[in-house]
């Protein structure tokens, strides 16, 4: 099929290759289908110019919000052994960590919660070169020494192991660091989303400002960071009434940051205000306010069309590609190359769900000669569909989808894992490469019995291990020869944390924080084979909240190496210190954690 604006000479990317076949030993959890094998090859996503030159510079890992790397993580099975770790300690709840290359040295910045920290790693453990520590306002709050936060993890872990919610409940009451409101602090006044910058440079954002720290000397890996820049956006940006009819927050506040390809910070509100700032300054350029009852409840993805300007933002009604102009001015009509296509967005859920509509952030799909270029998102369907719209031009001749809301919508595809599943939504983005797309179910069936404690913290601290999880993952594969989606697999004996996951094309796998049914109460680092769903990669944690990935995101080093924040810090495993166990999905699987 020719698009518009393709040449006629692209090469088909759909050529017939290795068939997998349906296997009954994960039946009636695992379901596959025959599709061809897996690319040998893909285009290579932009970089953006004024992001640091890493495949991990920005919460969902690149412009695209792919959440993918071409880094290999180990595969194999493993147990938690002393040793086999490296945690640098937050102070309540850090979320965002990053990594590159400085003279010569491997140089870490680890947002801690209250301070941007730099670091090392050397010798098997974390080095810290420098602290910044940014302006909160946290009343009753107090430190912990790094000794005291371990203790306070250790003392979770065996109450967890118990099952004693009321004595989970008052032991994080009690705690001076404010572990109760830990997550509550970092969206009033920490950092949830945040961009690394081509000079090694922090950028986030938080309620209702952002905050910027840079490097003293940006070649000299052991310089000091600047005091931080903080400052906060205008209130007319801000819409509360809006926010408190349509989602489940009181207030407005910012939910999403990005940097164009040519060089302006982009905000999202929850109200439905996107906005230019000036990278240095912070200045507010530009904004733009959806129509009345639209709200953002994602962050959203950038792109190189558009002369560096191309924006993918969902609201809970539409789809958006917005044009940002070398002068900053937000453009939304058509003969900018902007556009927007609704969707189905359902009803309100009375849990689980921010909001009606979309859970997802948009994520890009389709980079070369040859690809359809594609942004993808589920929609908020009673069961969610995986949605795909056409990026660019709109094939030509073409039709619209019967079921479809807009001719943009390129396909459409229901996430059904069977009867005893009659909600599926998330609230996590799509995982994507090579045509590949994955997603998770965020509702728990049945419902969920008040907690012992008030907060968001305890919520993530019981599911998977006291709490039962949400179940059902699905890999999805573009079929690009006739324009539509097909199921890979699905399993159902998987539960997945509030956590994004991430995919490695460099092993095929998709990896992610959550259980099995085979081992309840356990919670796991699974990676899945994208072809197969096959379980090709375990790491067992138990019930420790240490590894914990719950409110941030599965990543990994440059290398491979997984690394990413926790409930209690930023930890790096090293597998070749753990031990090799059988597979979790075989009977003679045996491992008790420990370290």
């Amino acid at each position: 099929m020719k698009l518009a604006g393709r040449g006629s000479n692209a090469p088909a990317r759909c050529v017939k290759g290795r068939e997998y076949v349906l296997r009954n030993r994960f039946l009636p959890a695992l379901a596959l289908v025959a599709l061809p094998a897996i690319p040998a090859a893909g285009a290579a996503l932009p970089r953006n110019p004024y992001l640091a030159n890493s495949p991990n510079n920005q919460s969902h890992w690149n412009d695209a919000a792919t959440d993918s790397t071409e880094a290999a993580v180990p595969t194999g099975h493993y147990c938690l052994t002393p040793g086999s770790f490296a945690i640098a300690w937050s102070d309540a709840l850090g979320i965002p960590a990053y990594g590159a290359e400085v003279g010569g040295k491997r140089v870490y910045w680890f947002f801690s919660g209250t301070a941007l920290r730099k670091l090392h790693f050397r010798e098997g453990a974390w080095v810290e070169i420098a602290r910044q520590p940014v302006r909160m306002d946290l009343p009753g709050y107090s430190p912990l020494p790094d000794h005291e936060r371990e203790r306070q993890a250790l003392a979770l872990r065996d109450l967890l192991l118990s099952g004693d919610e009321p004595a989970i409940g008052r032991m994080i009451e009690a705690q001076p660091n404010r572990l109760q409101t830990a997550v509550e602090d970092q969206v009033a006044q920490g950092v949830l989303y945040s961009l690394f910058t081509r000079d090694h440079g922090f950028i986030g954002a938080n309620a209702r400002g952002l905050l910027r720290i840079d490097n003293l000397d940006q070649a000299d890996p052991f310089s000091g960071l600047s005091a931080p820049i903080q400052t906060s956006l205008p209130a007319d940006l801000f819409d509360d009434q809006r926010v408190k009819s349509a989602t489940i927050f009181p207030a407005d506040s910012v939910f999403g940051l990005g940097m164009t390809f040519n060089g302006y910070l982009v905000i999202s509100t929850l109200g439905g205000t996107i906005a230019t700032v000036d990278r240095e300054t912070f200045t507010v350029i530009d904004r733009y306010r959806a129509p009345d009852g639209e709200v953002f409840t994602n962050s959203f993805a950038t792109s190189a069309e558009l002369d560096g300007g191309a924006v993918y933002i969902a609201s809970n009604r539409h789809m958006y590609r917005m044009r940002i102009g070398s002068d900053g001015r937000i453009r939304t009509d058509e003969a900018s190359g902007a556009w927007f296509a609704a969707y189905d967005p359902g009803k309100r859920l009375p849990t689980g769900k921010i909001a009606d509509g979309t859970g997802a952030t948009p994520t890009l799909m389709g980079f070369g000669p040859g690809e359809d270029q594609l942004v993808v998102l589920t929609d908020g369907a009673r069961q969610m569909r995986l949605v795909a719209f056409w990026r660019d031009g709109i094939p030509k001749g073409w039709r619209q989808r019967k079921g479809t809301l807009s001719p943009r919508i390129a396909d459409q595809i229901t996430v059904d894992f069977g009867p005893e599943f009659p909600v599926v939504q998330s609230e996590q983005s799509v995982v994507a490469v090579a045509g590949h797309a994955f997603v998770i179910n965020s509702i728990l069936s049945g419902g969920a019995r008040p907690m012992p404690t008030r907060g968001s913290f305890v919520r993530g601290l019981l599911a998977g291990t006291v709490r039962p999880l949400p179940k059902g993952i699905g890999m999805y594969r573009w079929d690009q020869r006739n324009d539509r989606w097909q199921v890979r697999w699905t399993r159902t004996d998987v539960g997945t944390i509030a956590t994004v996951p991430m995919l490695s094309r460099g092993s095929e796998m998709v990896v992610v924080n959550g259980t099995l049914d085979r081992h309840p109460g356990k919670l796991f680092h699974l990676g899945f084979d994208l072809a197969s769903g096959e379980t090709k990669m375990s790491i067992n944690s138990g019930t420790d909240p240490r590894f914990n990935g719950a409110f941030t995101g599965i990543k990994s080093d440059d290398d491979g190496t997984l690394m990413y924040t926790t409930l209690f810090g930023l930890v790096r495993f090293d597998v070749g210190q753990m031990t090799r166990v059988t597979s979790p999905d075989s009977a003679d699987y045996r491992c008790t954690p420990s370290g």
